[in-house]
């Protein structure tokens, strides 16, 4: 999951001054000569109200062999799973199991630092909270180990269980980066400890809350969790260009560790714009920019834009994703590959190129 870049893209600072109606032919040519042009696999599609703006599914890899790609793969998303959590949070929030204030020693009474940090630090990634992750390229895929001192205790020789509690364990002797609010760093351990927030105040696994409480009602039968599945063997999942070097099991949980595809993803997104799960203002708080600093914008899980809308990106090994919803225009994106390794391209310029087609 790599760190969120927080400026936008000149071409992106727009303002959207109607909504969309239908298939733009213009926008639609303009989308496939730019796929094809940075030799694009994956599915990238723009809804505006429940209609389709633009579409596009596409495989790169042209062998007898090779699985087709449509709207229906399945890709790992990457952050954009940690959208999800921050909706369990604001869940629990509304139904008064919890408050945004809440100390985290309230969840955690042996993290000594938890008593300086609430919930809402770790949503706004302002809680000062180590990074665990150490990214490299391996083979051109973006790859994620854990710190040297880890390695030998967080492997998939263990559990997910196990590596979640070793993950924990480490984390609450890390010193804190900075004071609490004081600063913003992006950082994965938040929303991993946000997702362990969800299990101990709703008793249930997080995957099994997620699943009950969002994927279900949604009618969302195209997801999973990175750690229930196969990923070599899972039907319909677009296999990583470059074979992964490391996805560890358990500690993807809350902050990447989302499977889906475009319909799926096309219901989450309106889930918000339609405030099916969580109020307006629920929403609204996931979508307003908490950081003060002139570089750095974040919400919950999050990042609002000049738009009035609201963004993330994800990575893990070869995919790259990235989700958008405008609630006041109705408007959704989602574009995801499986070869971000070979793209000849900007892809979240793109995007947001995109969006502004379907804004104007």
């Amino acid at each position: 999951m790599k760190k969120i870049l927080s400026i936008i893209t000149a071409i992106s600072i727009i303002f959207c001054l109607a909504a969309c109606s239908g298939v733009d032919e213009t926008g639609q040519a303009y989308l496939e000569n730019a796929v094809k042009s940075m030799n694009f696999s994956g599915v990238f599609r723009i809804t505006c109200d429940g209609k389709p703006f633009c579409e596009v599914a596409k495989n790169n890899v042209q062998t007898e062999n090779s699985p087709k790609i449509t709207a229906d793969t399945l890709f790992c998303v990457g952050s954009v799973s940690k959208q999800f959590t921050a909706c369990a949070i604001m869940m629990l929030y509304e139904e008064g199991k919890l408050s945004l204030d809440d100390r985290l020693e309230k969840f955690f009474p042996q993290y000594a630092a938890g008593k300086q940090l609430t919930v809402k630090n770790l949503l706004t990634m302002r809680s000062g909270i180590t990074e665990f992750y150490d990214v490299t390229y391996i083979d051109n895929a973006f790859t994620e180990l854990p710190p040297a001192e880890l390695r030998s205790t967080v492997t998939n020789r263990k559990t997910a269980a196990e590596n979640q509690k070793a993950l924990e364990a480490w984390l609450f002797k890390q010193p804190l980066t900075f004071k609490a609010d004081s600063a913003y760093t992006y950082s994965n351990s938040n929303y991993f400890l946000l997702a362990r927030i969800v299990e101990i105040v709703s008793g249930e696994s997080f995957n099994g809350f997620i699943r009950k409480r969002i994927f279900e009602p949604l009618g969302m039968k195209n997801s999973y969790f990175i750690d229930d599945v196969n990923l070599k063997t899972l039907e319909g999942l677009a296999q990583p260009t470059v074979n992964p070097q490391t996805v560890y099991v358990g500690v993807t949980m809350g902050l990447g560790d989302i499977i889906s595809n475009a319909g799926d993803i096309e219901l989450w997104l309106n889930s918000l714009i339609e405030h099916r799960l969580i109020s307006q203002k629920s929403v609204r708080a996931m979508t307003t920019d908490y950081s003060p600093e002139a570089e750095s914008t974040y919400g919950f899980g999050l990042i609002p834009d000049e738009t009035g809308g609201a963004y993330h990106y994800g990575y893990i090994t070869t995919f790259q994703a990235m989700v958008y919803f405008n609630a006041d225009k109705k408007i959704t994106a989602f574009a995801v590959t499986n070869d971000d390794a070979h793209i000849d391209g900007n892809l979240p310029q793109l995007f947001h190129t995109m969006i502004y087609r379907a804004c104007r």
